[in-house]
């Protein structure tokens, strides 16, 4: 496990400003990353009805994800990269897994050796002790699993 120091969210944190554009051009659909999103509450109701609206109005997709990701970099937590690269995300976005792999790298110049199998975070910030596990990153997929979709 690695302990969530604020220069390891720091560096995540810059590391997803610099991919937002690979990120956003990964999400080629809105389904399920939008819903995903919402069920989440990273965004609000709001918010993803303003996205899907605006892509029913043919904005591409990877701009409409684009807007959101760059609302979500002030308000960034690593909870954020647990839900953007889930299976679910990797198995209908495969190109996010490039983006995954540089993930890893940030690791090795915060001080660790190798890649995290899973990270502790404060449980808030009035309590820096108390700390909090969150999921572990998942491995890319070798082979994707095939999953029906009734929307292509």
């Amino acid at each position: 496990m690695v302990t969530m120091t604020r220069e390891l969210k720091n560096a995540l944190r810059e590391h997803f400003i610099h991919h937002k554009l690979e990120i956003s051009y990964a999400i080629f659909k809105p389904f399920p990353f939008f819903e995903g999103l919402r069920d989440k509450s990273f965004i609000t109701e709001k918010m993803y009805m303003e996205s899907m609206e605006a892509c029913r109005n043919m904005v591409p997709v990877s701009k409409v994800v684009h807007n959101i990701l760059t609302k979500l970099e002030d308000s960034f937590h690593p909870a954020l990269l647990e839900m953007l690269f889930s299976q679910i995300n990797l198995r209908e976005y495969p190109n996010l897994n490039a983006v995954l792999n540089s993930f890893k790298s940030v690791f090795i110049p915060c001080g660790r050796s190798s890649t995290p199998s899973s990270f502790e975070a404060p449980a808030n910030a009035a309590m820096r002790s108390g700390h909090q596990t969150l999921l572990p990153l998942p491995a890319p997929l070798r082979h994707p699993i095939p999953f029906p979709s009734v929307y292509k």
